[in-house]
């Protein structure tokens, strides 16, 4: 088996990137639930306004992507390319994609987080990724579709920032 040869083989389970079809990654977790492979589809809850309205969806974090944990020389591994949804494993110089552990639960805590579209400006805000992760602000603007003004204490001075939408969350208290 390829998937044997090309995965280092430590005889325990590891997670791995997997593709999905358009749409399907629902599909996907359910098809690999009943084959008892056990596998993570991220999801976020998005709070937009929509027609004048704020709705709360959840939405995929990675749209195509799911990840499986198991063991890679066990026959499960080989049934991951044949699941309905699925194209088969991200593969990196030839071999599957293997993702480190801390990753996924740093997606899992993530996954809890809101992340609203419909911040009103003042609002006490936290930023979720890159170098000012859970530093506290304020929201001040939306700059067009995908990207907000924050205002964050830095120093003692007030600077703003403007930062991925998806990178900052309300902040609950």
């Amino acid at each position: 088996m390829q998937l044997q040869e090309n995965i280092d083989e430590m005889g325990s389970k590891q997670w791995f990137l997997v593709s999905c079809k358009s749409k399907q990654e629902s599909r996907a977790h359910l098809n690999f639930t009943n084959q008892c492979i056990v596998s993570y589809y991220p999801t976020v809850e998005v709070a937009k306004i929509s027609k004048g309205k704020r709705t709360v969806k959840n939405e995929a974090l990675f749209p195509g992507y799911i990840f499986v944990y198991l063991d890679p020389s066990s026959y499960l591994a080989s049934k991951v390319k044949n699941t309905l949804g699925v194209y088969g494993y991200v593969n990196y110089a030839g071999r599957p994609q293997v993702v480190p552990d801390s990753l996924i639960s740093d997606l899992k805590e993530k996954s809890r987080l809101i992340i609203d579209e419909s911040i009103q400006t003042g609002a006490k805000v936290v930023i979720c990724d890159g170098v000012y992760k859970n530093i506290e602000g304020i929201f001040m603007q939306v700059e067009g579709d995908k990207r907000y003004t924050i205002l964050i204490e830095l120093l003692n001075q007030s600077c703003e920032l403007s930062l991925n939408n998806t990178n900052v969350a309300l902040l609950h208290n």
